[in-house]
This record gives C-alpha cells, structure tokens and sequence, in this order.
C-alpha cells in the first residue's frame, strides 16, 4: 500500500515509522528538509502553498496530520480546512483518483456536554476557534471528491509530549475551575497504532473518535500524576496563561466514547493514563510507583 502522510511531527513521524516498518510505501510530506523517518520518502512542500504541491501518483491512502504553524484562529484555518482542501486538490491533480483520505481531526470539535457522554452521532458544537477549525476541515473531506474518514483524536501523551508531569514538576498550578472536568487522552503509540489500523482496514465510518476507553476527572489525573512524581499539586482560583500569552480557547466538560473504535478490532496498549503515563516515568528517578 502506498501512503502519503501530510506532516512529519511527532504524531505523523510515529505513523511513518510504523507504516514503513510494516512493508508498506511511505511518503512524508512537510515544509522542512528535517530528515524523514528511515525507509519513509521525504517530499518538500507547504500545505498552505497550492504551488508547492507536486504529488506522485497512485498513491493508496493519505493521513492529514499537520500542525498549525502558529496559535491564531487565521492559522488554524490555514492548516485545517485550507490546507486540507489544498492537499485533496493536488491529490486530485495527481491522478489518485481511489486514494482514501484519513483526517486527523479533534475531539475539541464536541464542545461541553457538562460532564455527559458524547460519542460519533453527537452533533458537534465547538466553543473554540480550535475546534471550529476541525469541524470545518472534516466539512471539507466530507464534501470532497475522496472516500475521507474524519478521526477525532483526544489529547495526546506520550515521548515529547509530557506537559502535565513537567507542570507537576515545576510548581505551575492548576486551575480550580476544571478540576472536576472529564479528560479524554490517547497515548501518542495508541493513536499512531489505531491510525495505521484505519488506514489498512476495510470501509469504516466516516467518523471515529480515537480516545482510550477511560475517561478520568483532571483532579484524578493530576492527583496521581503528584503522587507517583512525590510533588506537590499545585492549584490556583486564578485562570493560567497559556504559553506566549493570549486567551485560552475554551474547553468543555465531556466524556467522549471509543466504542466504535473498539468494534473496528482495535486493541489498546494503553487502555487508561495510568498504563501510559507509568512507562513513561519509568526512568524518571524522581517518580516512584505505587502497586
């Protein structure tokens, strides 16, 4: 199978690697001339740059998983539904005319559910530009020339990406606000995993929330989190600034299913935070782990 993989960031390259592992022929597509995954082709080019899109043909299956370039609503709409309708015209343009379109969309496009559970038929209603930008990117796929499946991805953990335990680390505190909210993650190898496992399948729906089965409160999360790291949790009445200033977009209160996930036949290496987050703190000489 041949795989076109739009954006090489620490998602996309772990989908890369797996996909190449597996025998299949990867390309990678990203702006830079940053080194490809081994055994993955590297194409330069810029999904917001139509002209910069020179695809090869016959290509099977194309994963969308780029990243914004900036934190502004104006970037994410260039990232997402421009982007995306960018990469499916040259797709078009290439003569792939039965490539499938995987894109990696998120859960952020649900809204608040005030605690309640949301799954694949809740119509979406995103409070932040964020998830505005996903919803209309999946509108994009939805109403293109391709067969797309739209994969809605919870917050994602894993190697490089361990902003909570750092958080913990460092005394930053956390907000009272949400504290009691729902969270619904992915480890990064799951999602990588259950990506790849779309792609090769047979026909699957045109919209799948990719989040491990455990939806836990945040307080739980970060109890725990302090716990096996031996700090102290740190929490504030005062809502925290994001990095590099500005607003933070809006999140909602909602627990997101996997079950159609899991009917599909995919299993979880990680099935809940605590699986994940143990290994990785494993080497991590300043966590200890209770039984």
């Amino acid at each position: 199978m041949r795989i076109l993989i739009a954006g090489l960031g620490g998602l996309g390259a772990e989908v890369a690697r797996l996909a190449a592992r597996e025998g299949h022929d990867v390309l990678g597509l990203r702006r830079s001339a940053a080194a490809a995954p081994p055994g993955v082709a590297l194409l330069r080019g810029d999904v917001t740059d139509p002209g910069s899109l020179n695809l090869p043909p016959e290509v099977d299956v194309v994963i969308y998983c780029v990243a914004a370039g900036a934190r502004g609503e104006a970037a994410y709409r260039e990232a997402y539904p421009n982007g995306l309708a960018n990469v499916l015209d040259a797709i078009k343009a290439s003569g792939s005319d039965g490539a499938r379109v995987l894109f990696i969309s998120s859960t952020g496009v649900y809204g608040d559910a005030g605690g309640g559970w949301v799954d694949e038929s809740t119509e979406p209603r995103p409070l932040a530009f964020t998830g505005r930008a996903m919803l209309a990117a999946e509108e994009v796929l939805r109403g293109g020339p391709f067969t797309g499946i739209s994969l809605r991805l919870g917050g994602i953990y894993g190697p490089g990406r361990t902003f909570l335990p750092d958080a913990i680390r460092s005394g930053r505190p956390f907000s009272t606000a949400t504290l009691e909210h729902w969270t619904n993650r992915i480890h990064r190898d799951d999602a990588a995993r259950a990506i790849l496992h779309l792609a090769a399948g047979a026909d699957h729906p045109p919209v799948l929330n990719v989040v491990d089965p455990h939806p836990t409160r945040r307080s739980e999360v970060l109890t725990w989190l302090a716990t096996q790291l031996a700090a102290e949790l740190v929490v504030s009445t005062e809502a925290p600034v994001p990095p590099g200033g500005g607003a933070r977009p809006r999140s909602g209160d909602r627990r997101v299913s996997s079950r159609r996930l899991a009917s599909t036949g995919f299993e979880f290496q990680y099935p809940s935070f605590r699986e994940g987050y143990r290994e990785l703190l494993g080497g991590d000489p300043g966590a200890h782990h209770s039984p």
